[in-house]
């Protein structure tokens, strides 16, 4: 007996040397040797990331759902779980017709939190009439300073409307958690007075179950650089990239820190700014995070089941 174990030992030794010589050889062939015609480490990073992200299967049954609406060259994305509806941003000022036939294909009547990441038109244009025409409870955006406050008509509108608004005004503090019913949202930003608008989004990440969704508006470098320094958790499921996909945004070590499977890009068809970036593209492939954009899929869809998500594309 004691020979037959020795023996089954050194079988055993010498398998896993050739394994690990095999492994050694396919990683100098990956890594020296392109034209092997073997996959590249983004495309088996890739492969392993998105393998949890399913596609195509439509679950409108799902608890929470999130819908990244396509109006164009802006933002604005819905968090739908049971009766609890959050809407963030509200796209540009011809947005609100899509905004409405969306909303109403999903029978929202009352939005508990209407989240406005910044001041720019692309993402407050339609705000007003959201405001006149739906029951919307709490209104969250950043708090400007005088000399960071924002002259635009579109936001004049908005301070209007916000002027008639019977519901509560809540100024972004990073921190700040949210509980709603099955799920809940932290603010993470703006984490300081910024000249550039950009920079004062207020940046979110809504947590149901095991999963995590990070909206960031259009954050920008520095904004992300703040977020870091806040020492919370950043880890995300899902992130909407900021800034449209611009190179502005999501720098390595962000995208490190939220370590996401999957991302959206919000932008418009043969935008005039050619977003999303190339170099974000390429970051994406070289991480090995599955991504999905407005302009190419339509409206997109992530489902969360609390342990792993889906995704549906409209086209």
């Amino acid at each position: 007996m004691a020979n037959r174990k020795s023996g089954n030992k050194r079988l055993r030794k010498i398998a896993g040397a050739l394994a690990a010589a095999v492994l050694l050889v396919l990683s100098l062939l990956i890594t020296f040797v392109p034209e092997a015609g073997l996959p590249s480490w983004s495309e088996l990073f890739g492969a392993v990331s998105s393998g949890t992200v399913a596609t195509g299967t439509a679950q409108e049954g799902s608890p929470f759902s999130v819908y990244y609406l396509d109006v164009g060259q802006a933002d604005c994305e819905l968090i739908l779980c049971g009766d609890t509806a959050v809407l963030i941003d509200a796209g540009d000022v011809d947005a609100f017709p899509t905004i409405d036939a969306f909303l109403q294909s999903k029978e929202v009547k009352t939005i508990q939190y209407f989240i406005l990441t910044h001041a720019h038109s692309d993402h407050i244009g339609s705000a007003d009439e959201v405001l006149k025409n739906y029951a919307v409870e709490n209104v969250i955006l950043p708090k400007y300073t005088e000399e960071n406050m924002p002259t635009s008509a579109v936001y004049e509108d908005l301070l209007t409307a916000l002027s008639d608004f019977q519901g509560r005004v809540i100024a972004a503090v990073p921190g700040n958690t949210y509980q709603l019913p099955a799920f809940q949202f932290t603010v993470l930003a703006p984490n300081a007075d910024y000249n550039e608008l950009n920079d004062t989004s207020v940046v979110i990440r809504a947590v149901y179950g095991e999963t995590a969704f990070l909206f960031q508006g259009d954050a920008e470098k520095k904004s992300e650089k703040d977020i870091l320094s806040l020492g919370l958790d950043l880890h995300a499921n899902v992130i909407k990239l900021g800034h449209h996909g611009s190179s502005t945004s999501s720098t390595d070590v962000y995208l490190q820190a939220v370590a996401p499977e999957f991302a959206v890009i919000s932008c418009g068809e043969n935008n005039s700014y050619n977003l999303p970036s190339q170099t974000v593209l390429d970051k994406l492939e070289n991480m090995g995070i599955d991504y999905r954009r407005t302009d190419l899929n339509g409206t997109i869809t992530v489902h969360s089941d609390g342990q792993s998500i889906s995704v549906e594309t409209e086209k």
